[in-house]
């Protein structure tokens, strides 16, 4: 299982700090660095400044809500990152939420699994040409990841991308929503689980998890997320994190690692700068091992 970070600076801090971060995910030699693209800044002009100075690191979009670009700017913005980033970009997307799109982005809502499907092809047919305007000329295919956490997504995932990425989802959502929408899919076609969760290696377990709580706890009343919550039976994404000593944040990974995730995206949060490093420290020593 890679080690990557899942950060929000994109969203809070300046690009600066985003190259910041993605030098340290190189330095401490974690695989790549995910982010999603909501408010603040655009993610993907940001990989492009971040990437080109730092070589190297896996740069993927965790996720770029589908109302914000039409399929074919999308694949054209994309194509022209890619590039620069010689071929280090992964697209994760998703439909977002019925919310976000209505109230924070002031665009339409489409029911998700017929729009998602069709946002998906368009997007492979502008960067293969199959529609006749071609945008990528050689190169490798973009991979495509879809945000998914419920049975009917991780099925189209299966079927029309090349991976699938939770946030704020435990173990019972990859065991029991990823894992099985797989069955039907060819062995021969590979398959990442992309899982992004808050990691603390700390001391007070319960006050890192009452500060991820107070942190993250607005994600927590999405009606998509209450259902992952439920599911996984817990009452905040707090309860999901992974936070404690070295050995259980050890314990941890190795149970998402078992479940068959293939990437496992760390958002450190913590509520001191000695546990962050301490984390930071945690996660480099995991990934040399990997």
């Amino acid at each position: 299982m890679r080690i990557a970070i899942h950060s929000s600076l994109t969203m809070r801090g300046r690009v600066e700090g985003v190259m910041a971060e993605v030098r340290r995910v190189a330095e401490f030699g974690l695989t790549g660095y995910w982010a999603p693209m909501l408010t603040g800044h655009d993610t993907l002009t940001a990989f492009a400044i971040a990437g080109r100075e730092v070589p190297g690191v896996e740069l993927g979009t965790a996720v770029v809500p589908m109302p914000l670009r039409p399929p074919f700017a999308l694949a054209q913005q994309v194509a022209t990152v890619q590039e620069i980033l010689n071929g280090r970009l992964a697209l994760g997307i998703g439909p977002s939420h019925e919310a976000l799109a209505e109230d924070t982005f002031e665009l339409d809502w489409s029911p998700p699994i017929a729009a998602t499907r069709r946002y998906v092809e368009q997007v492979k047919a502008a960067m293969t040409g199959r529609d006749g305007r071609r945008i990528v000329i050689g190169g490798d295919p973009t991979p495509i990841l879809l945000g998914a956490v419920d049975p009917a997504m991780a099925r189209l995932a299966a079927e029309v991308a090349d991976g699938a990425i939770t946030w704020a989802a435990g173990l019972r959502t990859i065991t029991e929503v990823i894992r099985p929408a797989l069955r039907d899919r060819p062995l021969d076609e590979p398959f990442r689980i992309v899982s992004a969760l808050p990691v603390c290696v700390t001391d007070d377990a319960a006050g890192t998890r009452e500060h991820i709580h107070r942190g993250l706890c607005t994600g927590d009343w999405s009606p998509s997320y209450r259902e992952v919550l439920s599911r996984e039976g817990v009452d905040s994404v707090a309860r999901l994190a992974v936070v404690g000593s070295p050995d259980d944040v050890a314990w941890g990974l190795d149970a998402f690692a078992d479940s068959g995730v293939t990437d496992f995206a760390a958002h450190v949060l913590a509520r001191t700068d000695i546990d962050a490093e301490r984390t930071w420290e945690f996660l480099s020593t995991r990934a040399a091992a990997s």
